[in-house]
Parts: structure tokens; sequence; C-alpha cells
């Protein structure tokens, strides 16, 4: 038996990137994001939603993964219970429902938000000043970039 290296082990011959055998289904999986080797990334996503499975339905750790789309017998239990306490421990720190500003779009009005919570207004607030500040930069660069313009033009005729 001859044996190979980790490294090359989870590399195609073109030096890309392999998933291990095992992953390979759940790849297509909505909450993945990602891999390496034999290692799933999870979206922001999943973590809500396996948290709400365990804490609103009851659910335990691996039933709550199986139920969101992945196999432990095929993945191991391990690796759901692993999900689990990581998840839990984030809600317990309050780090799982966090919102970040760079999931809203700053272009969009106010008005046609829809009812906010009061975290998400501050968040999407933060996104409507910044794009409202990158417009007033461009507004201020087509002003100057028009004046140059315009006296070169002057300049020529």
């Amino acid at each position: 038996m001859k044996l190979v290296k980790r490294e090359e082990k989870y590399k195609y011959p073109d030096g890309t990137d392999r998933p291990d055998d095992r992953i390979i289904p759940f790849l297509d999986n909505p909450f993945v994001v990602g891999f390496k080797e034999d290692r799933l990334f999870y979206s922001k996503d999943f973590d809500v939603a396996m948290y709400k499975k365990i804490h609103d339905e009851g659910m335990t750790y691996v039933e709550a993964y199986n139920a969101l789309g992945f196999d432990t017998n095929v993945l191991g239990e391990n690796r759901a219970n692993a999900a689990g306490k990581r998840i839990m421990e984030k809600a317990r720190d309050h780090k799982l429902f966090t919102i970040d500003e760079s999931s809203y779009d700053g272009s969009v009005p106010m008005e046609e938000m829809g009812k906010l919570s009061p975290e998400e207004e501050r968040a999407y607030l933060k996104a409507r000043n910044h794009y409202l500040e990158e417009m007033l930069v461009t507004q201020k660069k087509m002003e100057s970039d028009l004046a140059e313009f315009i006296t070169s033009w002057k300049k020529e005729n």
C-alpha cells in the first residue's frame, strides 16, 4: 500500500483543491459555502437554522444536522455535535444574531424597507449613510471633472 501525503491527497493533478469523497454529495447543500479537504464551511444561515431546530423545535444536534440536509451516517455524528456546540456557544455569547450593515442596500429608500427591528434599522441606517457619503464624493468628483472639461474645452475653442 502506497502512502499519500495529506497535502497531495486533496489536490487534483492540476493543483486545484479536491474535496474528500465523503463531503462531495453535500457540496451543493445551500448551507455550504466552501470546503477544505474534509472540512465543510457553513453559511450564517446554517447557524441560525440549526439554532432554531435545536432551541425552538427541541431537536438534538444530530437530528437538527440531519434535518438541514446532512447525513450523519456519512459525515459522522461528531461533525453534527461540534456544529451544534459551536452554534449554541455563539448564541450564549450573543454572537449568533448579529446584524451586519453590509447585508443592507443603502441605495434603497427607508420607505421601501418595510418594518425593521431597532437593530435592523440601525444597520440599515449605517448602510444608507455610507451610500450617501459615497454619492456625495462621486458628485463632487463629477463637478470637478466637469469644470476641468469645460475649462479645457474653452481653451481649445
